[in-house]
């Protein structure tokens, strides 16, 4: 196996980290973070999972159905538990999706890059090929993904550009996020933010068409930024981070492999914004809590903004 302090993507936490950038989380940081509630006010920043919902074809539409109801589930419970003398019935909902549904979190193993041996390298310079399996990845699975709280804030690209909704394969530069800071009123960025761009394009979601045509997002360059002020994820209101059509031809996301190889800066996208962004909530403390699949790429995760 490759030498983790050698290979194309080594982890500044050492050979044998799989949290990346949420090494950043400390009992200080989040502490500091809590402190920011002042009104107890709580803003969900994620979209009803439900079955028409945009889900890019690489994933998989979400299936949701009944599975049992009041009526039939009673037959269930009278065979397996005894005659329902009370009157008791359960109903539930069966689901099936990919782990990159709806607003969802990309976690480590979700990326990895082709080297010049021929093999695929994920995040801390795992081998893919050493660590897939029938059930995902045994390492940087999305069991190792703690529920985080930390400080957020926004970054309203969109209102300062003037767009409503930026445009299809807009590819939105560090000095363009830095002039938004500026112009919401100089919102600062400190170690550990988990940082939400805004672009408008979330205002497609209803239009899974449109929505999944293209998409405005983060040029190269931010990975830069990102890493120049050490924050801990991004987020976007829109499904790949990147923008569509390429910012460069023939170069497929770069942002994912430069944050989620290169960097464990983990991505969240699909971020519902417009609520914060209508009544300007620049920061905020910022709760995410994501699901513990085995193995997992991702997970879709309830995330919450609160001041």
């Amino acid at each position: 196996m490759t030498d983790a302090t050698t290979g194309p993507f080594p982890s500044r936490w050492g050979p044998d980290d799989e949290m990346g950038a949420l090494n950043l989380v400390t009992p200080e940081s989040t502490l500091a973070a809590l402190a920011m509630i002042k009104q107890a006010k709580t803003y969900d920043l994620s979209h009803v999972l439900e079955g028409e919902m945009p889900v890019p074809g690489f994933h998989g539409q979400f299936f949701a159905n009944t599975q049992f109801t009041l009526e039939n589930g009673e037959d269930w419970h009278h065979k397996y538990l005894g005659v329902m003398k009370n009157g008791y019935s359960a109903q539930n909902l069966r689901i099936n999706m990919s782990d990159q549904s709806g607003t969802h979190i990309d976690n480590l193993n979700h990326i990895g890059q082709r080297q010049a041996d021929g093999d695929y390298y994920l995040y801390n310079n795992i081998r893919n090929k050493d660590v897939i399996d029938t059930f995902g990845t045994r390492r940087l699975g999305m069991e190792n993904v703690p529920a985080f709280i930390a400080r957020g804030i926004l970054i309203d690209v969109a209102g300062h550009l003037g767009h409503d909704i930026m445009p299809a394969g807009y590819a939105i530069q560090p000095h363009e996020i830095d002039a938004a800071r500026e112009a919401q009123g100089g919102t600062e960025v400190r170690q550990g933010d988990v940082v939400l761009v805004h672009t408008g394009w979330g205002k497609h979601w209803e239009d899974p068409e449109t929505l999944l045509s293209g998409e405005p997002g983060l040029g190269k360059a931010c990975a830069e930024w990102a890493n120049e002020h050490d924050i801990m994820m991004w987020g976007l209101d829109q499904f790949a981070i990147d923008p569509i059509p390429f910012e460069t031809e023939g170069e497929c996301l770069p942002m994912h492999i430069e944050m989620l190889s290169k960097s464990g800066i983990r991505l969240i996208e699909n971020v519902y914004l417009e609520e914060i962004v209508r009544e300007k909530v620049y920061e905020f403390c910022v709760i995410g809590a994501p699901m513990r699949f085995k193995g997992g790429t991702g997970s879709p995760i309830r995330l919450l903004a609160m001041i």
